[in-house]
């Protein structure tokens, strides 16, 4: 799918749109989406489908065609949600970008996740990967209003 130059909101509101394709199917998880863009062109993007099972950015990494892989370190990845990076029943989104070599990752939003809570952003820097967060920040923190809720609390959103 070709695009005209995406800007950093409309990646960010594409991967909130993707997020919500998990409906109730990621519980006690966040919902998250995530889009891989190389110049307005769309490489691949995916979803968490369900706990327990391949994060956003690692289905948006499977998505790729063999042939896209070469255009990583010149791509940019949009995730609504920090990437995590603590192994939990996956291993760590942020080691998996950082493995795959892409360029520059827009996160919606910071992980209030204390396993996670800027962890996932640092570990990306750290590797020279460019990082922007904080787009369209407060239609993630509401997408995930539950989840936020329930990590800062201890108590379910009611």
């Amino acid at each position: 799918m070709y695009l005209r130059s995406m800007t950093h909101s409309e990646g960010i509101l594409r991967c909130l749109a993707l997020a919500q394709k998990a409906g109730g199917y990621v519980h006690p998880n966040p919902w998250v989406g995530a889009l891989i863009v190389h110049e307005g062109r769309v490489l691949g993007e995916g979803y968490h489908h369900k706990a327990g099972q391949a994060h956003a950015e690692v289905e948006a990494l499977r998505a790729l065609a063999p042939e896209d892989r070469a255009l990583l370190p010149h791509a940019t990845m949009y995730v609504n949600l920090e990437p995590c990076a603590h192994r939990g029943k996956t291993p760590p989104c942020a080691d998996a970008l950082v493995e795959a070599g892409i360029g520059e990752v827009v996160v919606g939003t910071e992980d209030p996740n204390p396993l996670v809570s800027g962890q996932g952003i640092a570990r990306l820097r750290e590797a020279g990967i460019h990082v922007t967060v904080g787009i369209e920040e407060a239609a993630c923190r509401w997408l995930n209003r539950r989840f936020f809720h329930a990590i800062t609390t201890g108590m379910p959103y009611l």
